[in-house]
């Protein structure tokens, strides 16, 4: 239904579009309110371990179910859909094979799960694919793209967004807070693949992770130490006319993906300053949003695949934001995003508040530099804010604080 709208939305006027605004025509939906929190199945991954092994314990726990949730996933969405399969697939052939570590990981985790192995290739692409899910021109600035011919197909890729809210606050204790939520549907799949890792190298902790079940990738991460650093991942949308190609023509040329990326970051760099400087100059496969937080630091990087195109730093003169915090959900608001606005995850939108615009409403209700760890976290779970979320994070670096659960929602 959402689609639709979107698309609908895509071909009108903004007279038209605001006066179905006014009448309340279109609606949004997303998860209830919150009823409580549960903690994460948790696990070590061994780098030390071959490649192709290092999975095999967490997708032969069958206390997690795991497996049976992705087989359920592949079932519903893909088993039965050969035009799907045949354009993910496509991709994943014309792209070839990963790069021998993530090629192994991702035979290893075909091998123990029974899954295609084409099928676990083509999902190690869903942050970038979903970029691909654009909601709504924006007739500000133009920045309307449109689906690449023959690949209309992958407008039925089951995981949906635009979701994610990342915060990094200067706390009233003076220290950093950076609270995360990762909102990814289907929610009644996604909410049970989430977990945590930490990755082991010689028996001691090199960086700890949220992951997704089958997924390789990091999605929020955090490496401790004096001067250890958070990181956080959200899906940005392309911005130009021929975007959704381009992104399609790094996929085609093999160009590491984001979260890998991220990944070998994690576990190569120590230090925030090197970790920042090692992302930005990084190419991408496609447009996102890096957030990272540090000892009393932090800023937000938006990429396109090339480059840093906007930078929000804490503590600086950031547009509609407070000197004691940064936020970002899905959209460059600084560039007066007009399709933050047609957003329904947490029923915002539509003449409604925007996840960021509600979470900010909350955060700017306090005194400058007195927010607090607590006040984060009820900002995360807030209305407006909270929408198809499968994970939370409130994270300090300082303090060696990695607080992550799992909302649950109320019948």
């Amino acid at each position: 239904k959402l689609q639709f709208l979107y698309l609908i939305a895509q071909r009108l006027t903004m007279k038209a579009v605001c006066a179905l605004l006014a009448l309340g025509c279109i609606a949004g939906a997303s998860a209830g309110a919150v009823a409580g929190h549960r903690a994460l199945p948790h696990y070590t991954i061994d780098l030390d371990a071959a490649p192709g092994t290092r999975y095999d314990h967490i997708v032969a726990d069958t206390s997690n179910g795991f497996n049976a949730t992705v087989w359920n996933f592949y079932d519903k969405y893909f088993a039965n859909d050969k035009i799907l399969t045949d354009v993910l697939y496509g991709i994943a052939d014309i792209r070839g094979k990963e790069n021998a570590e993530m090629q192994a990981e991702v035979e290893g985790l075909a091998r123990i799960s029974g899954l295609p192995e084409k099928f676990v290739q083509a999902i190690q692409m869903l942050y970038e694919l979903q970029t691909l899910m654009v909601p709504i021109a924006n007739f500000t600035h133009k920045q309307v793209d449109v689906m690449p011919p023959k690949m209309e197909a992958l407008t039925r890729i089951p995981w949906r967004g635009p979701g994610c809210t990342g915060i990094i606050a200067q706390c009233a204790d003076g220290t950093v807070y950076h609270a995360r939520n990762l909102d990814f549907a289907p929610l009644d799949i996604m909410s049970k693949l989430v977990y945590t890792a930490t990755f082991t190298k010689n028996g001691t902790e090199v960086f700890r992770s949220q992951m997704v079940a089958g997924y390789t990738q990091v999605v929020t991460g955090m490496r401790m130490g004096a001067d250890g650093y958070a990181v956080e991942r959200n899906t940005r949308y392309t911005t130009h006319l021929g975007g959704n190609m381009e992104m399609l023509m790094h996929l085609y040329a093999g160009r590491t993906l984001n979260g890998w990326t991220l990944r070998k970051v994690l576990e190569t760099t120590a230090s925030y300053d090197a970790a920042v400087a090692a992302v930005t100059e990084a190419k991408f496969a496609s447009t996102e949003y890096t957030i990272m937080s540090g000892v009393k630091k932090g800023v937000i990087l938006s990429r396109a695949p090339d480059r840093v195109v906007h930078t929000q730093t804490l503590g600086k003169a950031n547009f509609e934001e407070r000197s004691d915090y940064i936020i970002i959900t899905n959209f460059d608001f600084f560039y007066h995003d007009i399709r933050e606005w047609f957003d329904p995850t947490g029923h915002g939108g539509f003449g409604k508040p925007s996840r960021r615009v509600a979470a900010q409403a909350l955060l700017n209700a306090t005194a400058v530099n007195e927010l607090t760890p607590e006040l984060l976290f009820s900002t995360l779970n807030a209305q407006y804010v909270i929408a198809d979320t499968v994970f939370q994070a409130v994270i300090n670096v300082e303090k060696g604080l990695w607080n992550v659960s799992q909302p649950v929602f109320a019948a």
